[in-house]
């Protein structure tokens, strides 16, 4: 939510806490720069999401491919080594976790793309969008198994530097069909004897949104890996589109609320364009649903924010 919004790391604090939040993720809008000029003594980082820093551009990264399912060994060395940075910022500041995106399949975007775009022109359930999801899961099983095996090359090596440094990893299931993990996925990535290192992020916007392109139901993502949920972002979202502050979508709160373990860290990931007035509001309505739990008594604030 303060991505473009606040100069400074400060601005963003002072903000958070006027809405109520006395915690903070930080993720790739911030980069060494902004974390050079940041006094973080007082403020509580209880996760962080990777790639932090970032010096190099969101747009950039995606087009180099620097990730830890990259088929290329130099991309995907460049990919752990971004988490790698991550970790150690993590355990400088205490944190507990570590969000990690475990990267995608290559060369399906459009195929995504164009099922997305079938949904939003009001095509599901017709024909031509069977057809466009039929062909999108025929070239992702193909096509996985290579990038699974450079994940699972990967994860070790992250388990191995996040245990030595006593913070956890988090698998985060993604936005689009064509990322790692899908279900069977996570199973396998967290069935890799890794301990409680590695464990699930879950993340209700993106459960919700592959739900209702067709694939695996949000109540399947909860009732299977709940007990290794490390952590959750929460936001609304109406149709496929995502983040938006809680209370202004149809997400199945209810549902998050009676899932989600208590020890779970949240977050509420909110993107920019949520109002200050609608960000205070989601997280009254996240306390009152039982989603995200009372404060305890010696914190002053709520929650946290991303």
């Amino acid at each position: 939510w303060g991505i473009g919004r606040f100069p400074t790391l400060a601005g963003f604090f002072t903000a958070g806490a006027e809405l109520g939040f006395d915690r903070f993720e930080l993720n790739h809008a911030i980069d060494s720069k902004l974390l050079a000029t940041a006094n973080l003594d007082s403020v509580i980082i209880p996760s962080v999401h990777e790639p932090c820093p970032s010096d190099t551009p969101p747009s950039e990264l995606k087009k180099r491919n620097w990730l830890i399912s990259a088929l290329d060994e130099e991309n995907r060395r460049q990919g752990v080594a971004a988490v790698k940075r991550s970790i150690d910022l993590a355990a400088q500041l205490g944190a507990q976790a570590v969000v990690v995106h475990p990267g995608g399949v290559e060369g399906i975007e459009k195929l995504d793309s164009a099922l997305r775009h079938l949904y939003e022109q009001g095509h599901f359930g017709q024909p031509e969008y069977e057809l466009a999801k039929s062909r999108l899961i025929e070239e992702r099983a193909s096509r996985a198994p290579a990038h699974l095996r450079s994940v699972r090359r990967s994860l070790p090596d992250l388990a191995e530097h996040a245990s030595r440094l006593g913070v956890r990893l988090g698998l985060e299931n993604r936005y689009h069909y064509m990322d790692i993990p899908q279900p069977d996925e996570l199973e396998e990535l967290l069935d890799l004897g890794l301990g409680e290192t590695v464990g699930y992020w879950h993340d209700v916007g993106h459960a919700q949104t592959l739900e209702s392109l067709g694939f695996a139901s949000h109540e399947e993502w909860l009732r299977r890996f709940a007990s290794r949920i490390v952590g959750v972002h929460l936001h609304d979202l109406v149709g496929i589109q995502d983040h938006k502050a809680a209370g202004r979508g149809t997400m199945d709160w209810d549902l998050v609320a009676r899932c989600v373990p208590a020890s779970a860290l949240r977050t509420c990931e909110f993107h920019p364009d949520n109002t200050p007035e609608q960000v205070s509001s989601g997280l009254r309505l996240l306390l009152k649903n039982g989603c995200v739990p009372v404060a305890e008594p010696e914190r002053t604030g709520l929650g946290q924010a991303s």
